[in-house]
């Protein structure tokens, strides 16, 4: 059991929009099975906080302030990484954004805002951090943060929300493909609506109850149950999956 607790020590893991919400979770249960912490936000504020709840846990753990939309910063903030921790040995592309736009009425503004969020922005970081795994010899994973509307569509999100999920789940596929004779495993996890700050975001706290009942599991899934699935996918348990998406999503999707 102690094993199983400690799964993930010495190993590194970035985590990109971090400091809140489900990216938090997912840094923090790494945190608790041994990992060092290399956690990314774009907000420097909210970043104090949670590199200092964090380093209680992991105090090897470092924080990084960078807007994941931009490829110079992206690059400045891999090889930071690399000059102080050595490697990556884990990445997860969590740092997203949700809007409830209708399609007629999405902005070509707002439209390139989310793509470039929730979508470019993985494809940069993914592409750095291959590379830096390639080059340390070191094997790896990647895990997107995807949705349950890159594959249904979106229940309260606009249209640029699902179709940049989606692109996160054949992201994962590609790279897949391309780099497992690295040694490198690429996965995603399909979350349904979470008890975290995006519900809140989209307001859409007072409809918890009805958002539930579209799950076989009838309730919300938690920052938490989406961590798990990220760990799992991260882990020697699952080292002959790759390629593939996990729904945490008690049960609304079934594929």
């Amino acid at each position: 059991m102690d094993s199983l607790c400690r799964r993930f020590e010495g190993k590194v893991v970035l985590v990109t929009g971090a400091a809140r919400g489900i990216g938090l979770a997912v840094a923090t249960a790494f945190a608790k099975e041994g990992a060092v912490l290399a956690v990314n936000d774009v907000s420097e504020e909210n970043l104090r906080g949670a590199i200092a709840a964090i380093r209680e846990i992991s105090p090897k753990s470092m924080s990084y302030r960078a807007d994941i939309t931009k490829a110079d910063e992206v690059c400045e903030m891999v090889d930071m990484v690399g000059r102080d921790l050595q490697c990556v040995d884990i990445l997860v592309n969590n740092a997203g954004t949700a809007l409830p736009t209708g399609t007629l009425d999405i902005s070509e503004q707002e439209w390139d805002r989310v793509m470039s969020i929730n979508l470019k922005g993985a494809f940069l970081v993914s592409q750095r951090v291959i590379a830096l795994m390639i080059d340390k010899k070191r094997k790896g994973n990647v895990v997107m943060m995807g949705s349950l509307s890159g594959k249904m569509g979106g229940v309260a999100t606009g249209l640029h929300y699902s179709v940049s999920k989606g692109g996160l789940i054949v992201m994962a596929r590609q790279l897949a493909r391309e780099f497992a004779k690295f040694g490198i495993n690429v996965n995603a996890v399909a979350p349904s609506f979470a008890d975290a700050d995006m519900l809140r975001d989209l307001k859409l706290e007072g409809k918890k109850e009805e958002l539930a009942k579209m799950n076989v599991i009838p309730r919300l899934a938690t920052p938490d149950d989406v961590a798990n699935a990220v760990l799992f996918l991260s882990s020697e348990s699952s080292s002959f999956i790759t390629g593939e998406t996990i729904n945490v999503a008690g049960g609304r999707l079934m594929d």
